[in-house]
């Protein structure tokens, strides 16, 4: 027994300290597993069990000041991560768009990238609150088994992707990810500050922005494992692949039903 619980913990070592890139191992929430696995429990346990049993006997929470603060600070980090990518990586030709490898040296620039690869770790932490107001105000039909699996799964990417390797062509996600999600939060920024704005067919075509991600981002990890000369880790690609395909096809499953189906079940009544 003893030998087995030794093996357990040397193995438990080479992947949490040997494995992990040293740059960000000691950063908040990447050093262990453990933190983020108990977020992400305890975030399944009240959007699931919870919260809708608390809210059972209770009006609806008035959120509005908090959600309009909230989705200010989403688009303005979504924006930042967003210029951030644009001006210091991509448009000065340091990095890559067709296959970028990590780069390791410990240079300025390079601080700067594995830094906002933890900030946009933390955005996907923060974006959890999304399912808590969403239970808080009793609207549960939008606590959906997509909405759930979305958030636990970026918070899980996000983890292994700062841990392990923060830089190179899967900045490319946190890019995309950033502009579509700053789009996204203005939409509900508006949407509760000045609803007389809002029109119908803005919620189709971001929910069609969100559908292009996926398959931008699918080609663009896809490609790396039939691209022999590209030094990014092949690993990533397996991991994160079978993950994207299966939000692409929620995604369209979602999409189809709520814009394709029910409109021709209204036109045919």
């Amino acid at each position: 027994m003893g030998t087995l619980i030794g093996n357990i913990t040397n193995y438990y070592h080479f992947v949490n300290d040997d494995l992990a890139d040293p740059r960000t191992n000691s950063f908040p929430l990447v050093s262990s597993p453990l933190p983020i696995i108990i977020i992400m429990y305890l975030y399944h346990r009240f959007v699931r069990s919870w919260g809708p049993a608390y809210m059972a006997k209770r009006e609806p929470y008035n959120l509005k000041n908090l959600i309009i603060l909230y989705n200010i600070v989403q688009i303005a980090l979504s924006a930042y991560l967003t210029a951030q990518c644009l001006t210091r990586l991509y448009i000065s030709g340091y990095y890559s768009l067709w296959c970028q490898k990590i780069i390791y040296e410990d240079t300025p620039l390079e601080r700067i990238v594995v830094s906002r690869v933890w900030l946009y770790y933390m955005i996907k932490v923060l974006d959890l609150l999304d399912t808590v107001f969403f239970v808080l105000r009793k609207k549960f039909n939008q606590v959906s088994f997509l909405h759930v699996y979305h958030h636990l799964g970026m918070c899980m990417l996000g983890f292994i992707g700062t841990k392990y390797v923060p830089g190179g062509h899967g900045i490319m996600l946190g890019f995309i990810n950033s502009i579509v999600h700053a789009v996204m939060y203005s939409y509900y920024l508006i949407s509760i500050v000045r609803p007389q704005w809002v029109r119908q067919w803005w919620k189709k075509y971001i929910t069609q922005l969100q559908i292009l991600q996926f398959v931008i981002l699918i080609l663009h990890f896809g490609h790396v494992l039939f691209e022999p000369s590209c030094e990014y880790p092949k690993w990533v690609s397996f991991m994160f692949l079978p993950h994207n395909i299966f939000i692409l096809f929620l995604f369209s499953d979602f999409y189809i039903k709520e814009y394709i189906l029910k409109k021709n079940k209204n036109k045919a009544k």
